[in-house]
C-alpha cells in the first residue's frame, strides 16, 4: 500500500481492484496526473466523465455542493457499494478538471483493498475503469497488466475482482434517475 501512496503522491497512475471493474486512478489535484489518466483512455480532460473514489460521504462532501436531505439519505442507504452518484460539483473541485455541466461522479467503494488505500491517502482518487467500452474486452488481470504495463506505476491485484461496471445514478434532481443499471441493488 505504501508504494501505491508514494506513486500517487508523485503524480503517477496506479491500477487497483474495485467492487465493480478493475480501475486506474490518480491524485486529482495533480494536473499532470489527470492528463496522463485521460491519455490512457484517449479522453479530453475538459470533456471526460470520470469519477472520484472517496472513503466516505464526509470525504466526498469536500467536492460537492451541499446535498438535499432526501439525496443524502438515498446515498447513505446505497453506500458503500458499486454505485456512482452524479452530483453537483462544489467549489473545491480541482479547477483543471471540470466538465461544462459542473457535475461529478462520486463512488464510495466496498472493496477491502481500495478502502484501505483510500483511508491512508489524503485525497479522493480520480478514477476510471479498465478497459474502456470501445476497447477489446480484457477480463483477466494478467491481460490488463500486459496491455497497460508501460503506463502504470503500481498494480494492486486481487483474486476476487468483479467484472461488471458500476451502476450510475444522476442525483442532481429528485427523484434520482438511473443512467446505467448494471444490475446492482439500489435501495429507494
Amino acid at each position: 500500500m505504501e508504494l501505491a501512496i508514494d506513486a500517487l503522491s508523485r503524480g503517477e497512475i496506479i491500477a487497483y481492484p474495485t467492487d465493480s471493474l478493475f480501475a486506474i486512478g490518480c491524485d486529482p489535484w495533480q494536473k499532470k496526473a489527470v492528463v496522463a489518466l485521460c491519455r490512457i483512455k484517449n479522453l479530453d480532460p475538459a470533456k471526460a466523465n470520470l469519477s472520484y473514489l472517496c472513503p466516505s460521504m464526509t470525504n466526498a462532501s469536500k467536492l460537492i455542493k451541499q446535498l438535499d436531505k432526501e439525496v443524502y439519505k438515498f446515498i447513505n442507504r446505497n453506500t458503500p457499494g458499486p454505485l456512482t452518484f452524479i452530483l453537483e460539483a462544489g467549489k473545491t473541485m480541482p479547477h483543471h478538471f471540470r466538465n461544462k455541466r459542473r457535475t461529478i461522479g462520486i463512488r464510495i467503494p466496498d472493496h477491502y483493498l481500495l478502502k484501505m488505500l483510500l483511508s491512508i491517502f489524503e485525497h479522493p482518487l480520480l478514477t476510471t475503469s479498465l478497459p474502456s467500452n470501445d476497447e477489446e474486452e480484457l477480463l483477466y488481470p494478467e491481460e490488463l497488466v500486459d496491455h497497460y504495463k508501460d503506463q502504470l506505476s503500481i498494480w494492486i491485484d486481487d483474486e476476487h475482482q468483479q467484472n461488471s461496471p458500476s451502476s450510475v445514478i444522476d442525483c442532481t434532481n429528485w427523484p434520482p434517475e438511473i443512467i446505467r443499471n448494471s444490475g446492482h441493488e439500489i435501495v429507494w
